[in-house]
C-alpha cells in the first residue's frame, strides 16, 4: 500500500512539473521585449510604420535636377489604423514633423541608423509641426484611409524650435524628415502600429515635379528616437 501511494506522489509531481514547463514555454513574451505580432506582410505599396515613446520613421527626400527646398510648399501622408490602434493615446495629442536632418545627425544604434531624441539639439528645436490633433480632428476611421498634410514653414512648430533648422529657401537636399503617429508610451504592447502610404513632398506649381519618397536612405528601421527599437519598419512588396 505504501509503494502504491509513493508510486502516485511520484506521478502526481511529475505531471506538476511537465505542466509547469507547458505553461513556461507558452508564456507570452513581455511588453516592450521588440517580439513582433503576427501580422500579414503590408499591402503593396505600403509601409507599416509601429511607433512608441515620440519615435518616428526617417524618410530621404531627393529633389529632382533644378529644384530647391523653396519650390516645396507642403508634405502630405496617408495613414490608416485599425480599431485597436485608434485607441492608443497619440504623444501629447500632436502630429509632428521632425528635421532638417543632416547625414551627420545620425548614428548607429544596433545596426540600424537612429537619430537620438536624448537631447534638446535632436529633438524639440527640430519639431518644424507640432499640430495639437485628436483621432476625431485627424478625421481617422479605424481600417478607412486618411491624408494628413504637414507644415513645411515652422509656422505651427514646437515652442523651443530654432528657425535655423529649416532649410534655406535655395538648398537642394538631400533633406531628412521624420515622422509618423507615435504613441505616448513605451512598449510594443502600447505603441501605434499604422500602415502609410504616398509620403509626398507637394510642389508649388507644378504636380510633376511632387518627390513620393519610400525609403529613408538607410537600410532598416532608420528613425529619430530615444531608442531604436521604439521604431519598427516593415515595407510591403511594390506595387
Amino acid at each position: 500500500m505504501k509503494k502504491l501511494l509513493l508510486a502516485v506522489l511520484i506521478i502526481a509531481i511529475c505531471a506538476s512539473m511537465i505542466a509547469v514547463a507547458g505553461c513556461a514555454g507558452s508564456a507570452k513574451p513581455a511588453a516592450g521585449s521588440g517580439s513582433k505580432s503576427a501580422l500579414p506582410p503590408p499591402p503593396p505599396g505600403t509601409e507599416r510604420l509601429t511607433l512608441a515613446n515620440a519615435g518616428l520613421a526617417m524618410y530621404k527626400f531627393e529633389l529632382p535636377a533644378g529644384q530647391t527646398w523653396g519650390n516645396y510648399n507642403k508634405l502630405t501622408v496617408d495613414y490608416m489604423v485599425d480599431e485597436v490602434n485608434i485607441t492608443k493615446n497619440i504623444r501629447s495629442g500632436c502630429m509632428r514633423l521632425y528635421g532638417n536632418y543632416v547625414e551627420k545627425d545620425f548614428i548607429d544604434d544596433w545596426g540600424t541608423k537612429t537619430v537620438s531624441l536624448s537631447t534638446d539639439a535632436m529633438f524639440a528645436n527640430k519639431i518644424i509641426d507640432n499640430a495639437g490633433v485628436s483621432w476625431g480632428t485627424l478625421g481617422a476611421v479605424a481600417n478607412e484611409w486618411f491624408t494628413y498634410t504637414y507644415d513645411l514653414t515652422g509656422a505651427r512648430a514646437h515652442g523651443q524650435f530654432k528657425k535655423e533648422n529649416l532649410p534655406a529657401s535655395n538648398a537642394t537636399g538631400p533633406f531628412f524628415l521624420a515622422l509618423g503617429i507615435t504613441s505616448q508610451d513605451e512598449g510594443r504592447i502600447n505603441a501605434i502600429t499604422q500602415l502609410v502610404k504616398n509620403v509626398t513632398l507637394h510642389h508649388a506649381t507644378n504636380p510633376s515635379l511632387n518627390v513620393v519618397t519610400f525609403d529613408s536612405g538607410f537600410k532598416g528601421n532608420t528613425s529619430a528616437a530615444y531608442y531604436a527599437n521604439n521604431v519598427t519598419r516593415e515595407l510591403g512588396p511594390a506595387e
